[in-house]
């Protein structure tokens, strides 16, 4: 009987929250909204954010001018644009440009009777990342230029050897990124706020006074909130493969991570619920809280690549895992210094954690 009747409250729990789940449209928006303007805006500012854009001033257009163009191009690292002198010269003073790259007249002659050729390059370093860009890209594009139209003469070439088959683009590595910051937002924002609706309306005292179990009641609303933010979970994922065309490489994988993560996010949302009590606290919180989590967990990168404080750091973030994980699923490879198998791992004991801790905490306020 006391099994039939846990069923019964996990049921009416999740029908009710559900049903309020309804009404309150602005979770939903705000889950789907906030983590798709955050991927619009990551990308306005990733967009050729690896690449200087440079104006290159061909005054020689002979064959190894045209090799050094074609060393530039094959550098990764410039946004060429060709023009004339003059023109180069009121770009870089509006700082429409980061550098100008002047090949001189006298380019192809100078090198084929051997005298040493000086390339101008004009550089506005305001800004410290492009300005090494620059500086480190334009020795190295001399070399691989020497080493194509004199081969034999540069003794020693780098050989690059990837550990992975192709490239992973920035924008669609943030983009997997951003759709675990919709779960995390969505799924503390549902379960904070659901919960916090209970002590609002004081039907936890109602709740303390009947039969029911607390654990049966956090399963109901845990059930409601998987099933409110399975529906803005996907269609982040949705904007992320059409809009970006991350396509995931363990698309079954992918489905699994994302139920663990919203199991586990839901339920801290749940237990922030169970301590601020009121709904007015729960949205700002909410958003408060995931946002630290987020960009905590190497968002952009893998943080062990920033420095040992950044790697501690992440790994107090249950984001850190979700990204590592999604990754994986999405491209194959593994971010994070620890296994996949130990982010499933600590995510799943976070989930259990954070319900445990909400069946504990969910009571009604003592009364004063």
């Amino acid at each position: 009987m006391s099994f039939r009747r846990d069923v019964r409250v996990i049921r009416a729990t999740a029908r009710k929250d559900l049903h309020l789940a309804l009404t309150q449209r602005m979770l939903l928006v705000i889950g789907v909204l906030l983590p798709v303007n955050f991927l619009v805006l990551f990308m306005l500012f990733a967009l050729n954010g690896g690449q200087a854009p440079t104006a290159v001033v061909m005054e020689d257009h002979g064959p190894l001018a045209q090799k050094l163009l074609t060393a530039m191009r094959g550098a990764h690292s410039f946004q060429i644009t060709e023009m004339d002198g003059a023109a180069a010269s009121r770009q870089i003073a509006a700082g429409k440009i980061v550098a100008v790259v002047t090949v001189p007249s006298t380019f192809d002659s100078d090198l084929d009777a051997g005298r040493p050729v000086e390339l101008p390059v004009t550089v506005n370093n305001l800004q410290t990342d492009f300005t090494n860009d620059i500086r480190r890209a334009i020795p190295l594009t001399v070399t691989a230029f020497y080493a194509d139209a004199y081969p034999g003469q540069v003794s020693v070439q780098a050989n690059e050897v990837d550990l992975h088959r192709a490239d992973t683009g920035y924008i669609p590595y943030l983009a997997v990124s951003v759709a675990v910051l919709s779960l995390l937002i969505a799924g503390i924002l549902q379960g904070a706020f659901s919960t916090a609706r209970e002590h609002d309306s004081a039907t936890l005292i109602a709740i303390a006074l009947s039969p029911a179990s607390r654990w049966a009641i956090v399963i109901g609303k845990l059930l409601a909130a998987l099933a409110v933010n399975s529906v803005s979970g996907l269609l982040v994922v949705v904007v992320v493969i059409l809009l970006i065309g991350s396509m995931p490489v363990h698309p079954l994988q992918i489905a699994g991570i994302a139920l663990l993560l919203m199991t586990a996010f839901a339920s801290l949302g749940i237990l922030l619920g169970n301590i601020v009590r009121t709904r007015r606290a729960a949205i700002p919180l909410s958003i408060a809280i995931a946002m630290p989590l987020f960009f905590l967990s190497g968002p952009f990168g893998p943080p062990n690549w920033l420095g040992p404080v950044q790697a501690v750091l992440a790994h107090l973030s249950p984001a850190y895992y979700g990204i590592a994980a999604f990754q994986y699923g999405f491209h194959g490879f593994q971010t994070a210094q620890t296994s996949l198998a130990l982010d499933l791992v600590v995510l799943a004991a976070l989930a259990v954690l954070a319900a445990a801790l909400s069946t504990l905490t969910l009571k009604p306020r003592r009364s004063t």
